[in-house]
């Protein structure tokens, strides 16, 4: 009897551990197996200090600590063995739930995941049957080391994959060097860089033979080996968007791709609990601008306040785009008559006083206008006529997770916005939804990686929902105390609510009809949008 309840202890123990390691690799894989990175969500964010310091946690660290009592307390070891048992089949059933919740979110079947979890979990087998403790207990220690093996793991194959980058990146620099006539475009920035970076691509292939990075936002590894893989003497441009996480890779990355045009998209503070302040955030920023040659050319977005900010530091030939021509009066390149309705949007270009009529285009929300005006500027600068340019943009269609309109069995009109998650593509969001009559129910994943001010901006966004929604459908509960402030200062009629993916899809599916608006915004969004019975629009 006594092997029986070690055996199903032991079953329920590994069946646990398989589970957490799969969770905990996602996290590294969404934080780009960055040290500082899953530090500062363990330590910024609720669901952070939850798996640290939550009650599966607290009862672990309590089991631990109550195996003192065996000592002291004669045939309480057969009690001790039971309340373990009785945890990991609590563990197990709590996984279930969770799995048929939709809460579970596994990393990517990477061939990289499988090894780590797949070598962890050989380190832990060997550990558990060379048990130097009582097995219980043992089993214990175990399940609280596993993040750690997966962690050191992960930092040991860290550095031979710094070493095979580095070989990747040399390779591209002899590769890229050889291509004199290649002209290199680089959008940086903390928002909009992803959809500046499709329209630009599509506008130039009208004319231009273009290698493009295959990803939205890209490092120095991505960058080498879209070269290496892609690069050939047809190539005439190359199009990348640089996402840098630390003070020091957008140098990298310049370096690299030896951009000759820059465009400087939004900037925010949304990662800066990384760079530790705004004006480091600048700095790395303005690395890539200080690369260009004398011949160089600058581009930067009017409408963000650091980014107005750069412009006024670069000493680069630059010209300046803006939506806001009554805010940013000196702008060279102006979106006027912005007219946007639930599935279409039109407006007038002016560019370096000659003006344009963009018409008919299937994208909504206006932050399109602001990524499509320095791709029609580049476009008209490299030769490329109007009219070409105009046929290109009304074939648009959004990016995939960004501003997607789909019409869900209901009648109600579901905006798929879960590529990503930051403060500017909220507002954005939540001003598309005031062209809605009906219901107005926001989907949202809290954004992290704000350091000290995350509460505040939670409160300023909350407020700003409290205006536009009836609706506030939580994916977690990462600052939902700084929401509600916010949501409750301006309307205490707008409903706040934290769901699993199930939960949200049901409620959708419940209450949401015709002339109603879903707004999914976020990755965590994107797993209830998937329950969702849709149809896309476009």
């Amino acid at each position: 009897m006594l092997e029986l309840l070690f055996h199903a202890t032991s079953l329920l123990f590994f069946l646990s551990i398989i589970l957490n390691g799969l969770l905990w690799i996602r996290l590294w894989e969404t934080r780009d197996y960055q040290w500082r990175r899953v530090l500062i969500y363990l330590k910024d964010t609720n669901g952070g200090r939850n798996i640290l310091f939550g009650p599966t946690s607290s009862i672990k660290w309590f089991l631990i600590l109550l195996y003192s009592t065996t000592i002291f307390i004669n045939g309480f070891d057969a009690y001790y063995h039971l309340l373990v048992f009785l945890f990991y089949l609590l563990v197990i059933v709590d996984h279930i739930r969770k799995a048929y919740l939709g809460i579970y979110l596994f990393p990517t079947a990477s061939i990289y995941a499988i090894a780590i979890c797949g070598i962890a979990m050989t380190f832990a087998i060997i550990l558990f049957v060379f048990s130097p403790l009582d097995r219980y207990f043992w089993i214990l220690i175990l399940d609280k080391s596993f993040p750690l093996i997966i962690a050191s793991l992960i930092s040991i194959s860290s550095a031979f994959f710094d070493f095979g980058t580095d070989m990747v990146i040399n390779k591209a620099l002899k590769k890229i060097r050889r291509h004199k006539n290649l002209l290199s475009i680089a959008i940086i920035g903390s928002y909009g860089m992803g959809t500046t970076k499709e329209f630009i691509s599509q506008i130039l292939k009208a004319k231009y033979n273009i290698l493009e990075a295959k990803t939205s936002f890209s490092n120095a590894a991505e960058i080498a080996r879209t070269i290496n893989s892609g690069l050939n003497p047809k190539k005439q441009i190359f199009v990348a968007a640089m996402e840098d996480n630390k003070f020091g890779d957008i140098r990298e990355m310049s370096n690299i791709a030896i951009p000759k045009i820059i465009v400087v998209s939004g900037i925010n503070n949304g990662n800066i609990s990384m760079f530790g302040s705004m004006d480091r955030i600048l700095r790395s920023k303005l690395e890539a601008i200080e690369s260009l040659p004398k011949d160089g050319l600058v581009l930067f977005n009017g409408n963000s306040e650091y980014s107005r900010a750069l412009f006024k530091r670069s000493k680069k030939k630059k010209f300046i785009y803006s939506s806001f021509p009554t805010q940013v009066r000196e702008s060279d390149i102006i979106a006027e008559n912005v007219k946007e309705n639930k599935l279409t949007m039109s407006f007038t270009i002016m560019v370096l006083g000659k003006k344009y009529k963009i018409d008919r285009m299937k994208l909504i929300g206006k932050q399109n206008v602001e990524s499509l005006l320095p791709a029609i500027f580049i476009g008209l600068y490299l030769g490329i006529d109007f009219s070409t340019i105009r046929n290109t943009i009304r074939a648009l269609r959004p990016l995939l997770g960004t501003m997607d309109p789909n019409l869900a069995a209901t009648g109600a009109v579901l905006i798929n916005d879960t590529y990503n998650v930051n403060l500017n593509s909220l507002e954005q969001a939540l001003l598309y939804m005031k062209l809605y009559k009906g219901k107005k129910v926001l989907v949202m994943e809290p954004v992290t990686e704000l350091g000290k001010i995350a509460s505040f901006e939670h409160i300023r966004i909350g407020e700003k929902i409290g205006e536009a929604c009836d609706y506030l459908l939580l994916t977690n509960n990462n600052y939902k105390r700084s929401i509600l402030k916010g949501v409750k200062s301006v309307n205490g009629n707008c409903q706040v609510y934290t769901l699993p993916p199930v939960g949200i899809s049901d409620f959708v599916n419940k209450n949401c009809k015709r002339e109603d608006v879903v707004v999914f915004e976020g990755r965590e969004a994107g797993r209830s949008l998937r329950l969702v019975d849709f149809d896309p629009v476009y």
